[in-house]
């Protein structure tokens, strides 16, 4: 209760709310509607609404100075709302105009529909600098640019083509078109490679929009490299301490079918429980987006999930998504 309630005063900074309020809504909605305890459940709703309603109230605002890298963190913001019950239907048809009006490269920085997630597209510059695919050098600023990881690339088109899929948004790319390249990242990177960390990230994403964010159990079958991979992943993660990575490997072993009890997720989260601040959060305030992710992610990796009553665990080899 007192992460929640550092999440929503987090979520009451303009600057972080107009830059992150699609993640902190979804946080508020899928804590609401997914956690097994019915006060949790109850007070994550109303603390989401309040933010939701802003944003509602905030959009011809926000709807004016959208591009091809903003729009899609509203498109999560519209499915979170959703899910917690507002009404937004004029927000949604904007959203539906706006997607139409970009390419799918300019939205996912590649088009999964011809090829495998790119190794050529350049992280900003340290001035935040956009440029174009296959640039070395920014043409704003001239420094030097390092290449983002292809897992970063391919789970951030996963998670949002799963976002424009469930609200209907016009992108022509589905998760099936994302998933379809998983064969390719594997196998998983060793521990200290360069793209170590953003393969974790990768599967944890990957079991996220397998399972509805939170919703239902995934059986393993048709999972078991990345089963394997987040299990030995466990004690390079411990050993870093990295909250939100501690964090997202055990809400995924959670529900790939790991019992509570098993040694492995008891001292991960005791290792969460040590690291909470007196205020609720879990540190790292000068980082803007580590400042609330760290609670979110904490939040799922600790508490309680109530799955789909009446479903049995989602196996992936029967779904349209499948690896």
């Amino acid at each position: 209760m007192r992460g929640l309630r550092r999440l929503h005063a987090i979520a009451h900074r303009p600057g972080t709310f107009a830059e992150y309020g699609g993640h902190l809504l979804l946080a508020f909605s899928q804590i609401a509607t997914t956690s097994r305890e019915s006060l949790i459940r109850r007070t994550a709703l109303a603390l989401g609404l309040e933010r939701a309603r802003a944003w509602q109230a905030g959009w011809p605002q926000t709807r004016c100075r959208l591009d091809a890298d903003t729009v899609l963190n509203e498109v999560i913001a519209s499915y979170a709302a959703e899910r917690m019950g507002l009404d937004h239907e004029a927000i949604r048809n904007d959203l539906h105009v706006l997607i139409a009006g970009f390419t799918v490269p300019a939205l996912l920085y590649f088009d999964p529909r011809g090829e495998p997630p790119p190794r050529d597209i350049p992280a900003e510059c340290k001035e935040g600098h956009v440029n174009r695919r296959g640039a070395t050098r920014c043409a704003s600023c001239g420094d030097r640019l390092a290449t983002k990881s292809r897992y970063e690339i391919w789970h951030y088109a996963l998670t949002n083509a799963y976002f424009c899929e469930q609200q209907a948004m016009p992108l022509n790319v589905r998760c099936a078109h994302v998933v379809q390249h998983l064969p390719a990242l594997r196998p998983y990177p060793q521990p200290g490679s360069d793209d170590y960390y953003d393969s974790i990230y990768a599967v944890t994403h990957l079991i996220y929009t397998l399972n509805g964010y939170g919703a239902s159990p995934l059986s393993p079958a048709g999972l078991v490299e990345e089963l394997q991979f987040l299990e030995s992943s466990m004690p390079w993660v411990l050993e870093q301490g990295g909250v939100d990575t501690v964090a997202e490997v055990v809400e995924s072993l959670v529900a790939l079918g790991l019992p509570d009890e098993d040694p492995r997720i008891e001292y991960a989260r005791e290792l969460l429980l040590q690291q909470q601040n007196e205020d609720g959060g879990w540190g790292d305030e000068a980082d803007n987006y580590r400042c609330f992710h760290n609670v979110w992610a904490a939040l799922d990796g600790l508490r309680e999930f109530e799955w789909r009553k009446g479903t049995d665990p989602v196996n992936p080899a029967g779904n349209p998504t499948q690896p």
